[in-house]
Formats: structure tokens, sequence, C-alpha cells
């Protein structure tokens, strides 16, 4: 059995995870899912392969058995996390963890418990921002995957890492497909985080008044003249974004230094035949350009405007643009079942 580890489940913007998961476990692969703490309380689509989740309060009483005899195989001061999941891998071949964050530390402790081998998928908080015990979690894993080629660089160039590149995968064949030379409205979605720059979304809005609408999916607090619209489930996300004519995320590097790699959510609106704007940081480049959208330097709102005023103006473009950004999403392999024959090569099943 492969178990894939996070620190958060169900999480609402990691939908990667529970995509690979599930379509790993669709396509028979042995595999569950082991997560720290909840995040969202917000149902999600399950994702088939078994689920188990770290106990709280009095949930320990019912793992304490196990964790106890876990103990004992190597007595010590050892945190009841890393016991917990140490039990866990007692039954696995091999373990895979996405983000080189807390939830990594843990797994690599817990793996050197087991001596069950394990990876790791980076992402952008956990190299952008890393934690001090990054050199070592990248160091034991046996495999360690980046998902843009940016993040490849990095890995080589900062930490003499030789990482393997899978792309995430989209469900692109089951996406709505937009209209976007009819629809006047400018979409957003992400977590209310500097890197996101939803900020210039909302002073976007107002530059823009009545020439179109602009909706915000995120746990920001109401920004008139944007219209917030709570996080809510993956499926209900793709839906909106089907009736948008424009998908904008501006993203930046926060002065923490913390900044996305690619996100998803960019991916399943070009999948769905959205143009996107967005800004030339990281591994943005490697997917967007003139032929699929428009791309504007980070935390430059008058370019910003400039952009998604030339793409009102053109309704025709905005279709041609979607188009093409539908296709390439396709060719270059942003697909689900590419993503499982890359991870089943990685995991070795």
């Amino acid at each position: 059995m492969i178990l894939y580890v996070v620190r958060y489940h169900p999480a609402l913007t990691e939908t990667f995870v529970r995509d690979e998961v599930r379509a790993l476990h669709a396509a028979g692969v042995p595999v569950e899912l082991a997560a720290f703490d909840p995040r969202d309380a917000v149902p999600i689509e399950p994702i088939g392969a078994p689920v188990h989740m770290q106990p709280h309060r009095w949930g320990w009483l019912r793992a304490l058995p196990q964790m106890v005899a876990e103990w004992l195989r190597q007595p010590g001061v050892v945190s009841p996390r890393v016991l917990w999941l140490a039990s866990l891998l007692r039954r696995s071949r091999r373990a895979h963890v996405h983000f080189a964050g807390e939830a990594a530390e843990w797994t690599r402790q817990a793996c050197r418990r087991t001596r069950v081998p394990y990876g790791v998928t980076v992402h952008a908080v956990d190299i952008y921002k890393p934690r001090p015990g990054l050199a070592a979690v990248l160091g034991d894993a046996v495999v360690v995957v980046a998902m843009t080629e940016w993040n490849q660089r990095l890995l080589a160039d900062k930490w003499g890492i030789s990482a393997r590149l899978v792309r995430f995968g989209v469900d692109a064949t089951g996406a709505v497909e937009a209209q976007p030379a009819r629809s006047r409205t400018i979409l957003s979605v992400g977590r209310n985080v500097p890197k996101k720059g939803l900020d210039l979304v909302v002073g976007l809005a107002r530059a823009l008044g009545s020439q179109a609408e602009v909706h915000i999916i995120s746990d920001l607090d109401p920004s008139p003249p944007a219209q917030v619209i709570p996080l809510c489930g993956h499926a209900e996300v793709r839906r909106i974004i089907a009736t948008a004519g424009l998908f904008v995320l501006p993203c930046r590097r926060a002065a923490d230094g913390d900044m996305d790699g690619l996100p998803v959510v960019l991916v399943e609106a070009m999948a769905a035949g959205v143009p996107v704007v967005t800004t030339s940081i990281s591994g943005m480049p490697e997917l967007v350009d003139a032929e699929v959208g428009w791309v504007v330097p980070p935390d430059d709102p008058d370019a910003l405007l400039a952009a998604v005023r030339e793409a009102l103006a053109n309704p025709e473009e905005r279709r041609r643009r979607g188009a093409a950004g539908r296709r390439r999403v396709l060719e270059r392999g942003y697909t689900v079942p590419r993503l499982v024959a890359a991870m089943r090569e990685v995991l070795g099943v």
C-alpha cells in the first residue's frame, strides 16, 4: 500500500492532492491518505480511497493501544503525531507527502522509525519560504517531485536536488467549456494571502466600475464593488469558472518570499476555455503567454488594468485565446491520465 501524507484534509484549495489520490485509486493503485488536521468544514468530493485522520482530544484514546505498541518498538522522546503516522506506515511499503513542510518532517521521522522509504512533492511556500528542516527532508527522500520547471531548477541550484518533473493534472476532458466572448464577468479564485494579489483584483473592480462584474471566490472580506463568493467545493468552482469571460490572478512574490508556483485554478480556467490574465513570476510563463492570455509584471495595477480593458474590448480575442489555452493544457499534458502514468513510475507501482 502507498500512504499519501498531507498536513490538512479537507483543504479546499489543495484539490491537486485529492485529485491525484483519487485518480491513482481509480486506476487500481492501492493507496490511502493520512492527514494530521482539517482545514475547511465545507464538504468536498470523496477520493474513494481510505482516509485516516489524526485523532484529536478524546480521539487519542482509541489510537492509544497502537501508539503504545509503536513506542515500545523503539522507546524514546517522540511526538504523538510521529507515533500515529508510524503505526500506519507499518503496513505500507512507501509513503509520499505533498509539501515539504511540517507534514514532511513528521513523515521523515516516522519513516526513519519504520524503514519505509518516502518521496515528496514540493509546491510553493515549502521551498520559497522554507523551514529549517527542508534540507533534511529533501536529502532523505528517495524521490523529489517538482510540478514546474522553475521549481526543478530552484531545487537543483539551491539544494543540489535532481527533482523529477511531474506536472499536475486537471480534468480537462470533463471541464464545462466556457463561452468567454459572451461574458463580461471577471473571475478570480484564491485564499486571501498576499501572494495571490487579490487586493489588486479589488482595485481592478473599483477602476472598472460598471464596465464589468468582478467576482472573487475567496475567504476575503466583502470588498465592494467586487462580489466575494465564499470558498466552496471544487465542482461549484468549476461551474462558476465556466461562466466567466476572463480569469484574473495577479500573483506576486510576498514580502516574506512566498509566491505561487503555478496555481491549479489558473490551469483549470484555461482547460475550460477561459482566457487568463496573470503575472510573469515563477512558473507562470511555462504555460501562459500572449497566445493564451495576457501576462503583466507583478504589482503593476496600471498594466493589469490595461490588459483587462484590452480583453474586455475584444470578445473575439477572448474566445480565440481561451480556445488556444484549452488546447495548450491538453497538448502539454496537464491531464489526469498523464499524471497517473507519471506518478506510477515515481511510486514504482
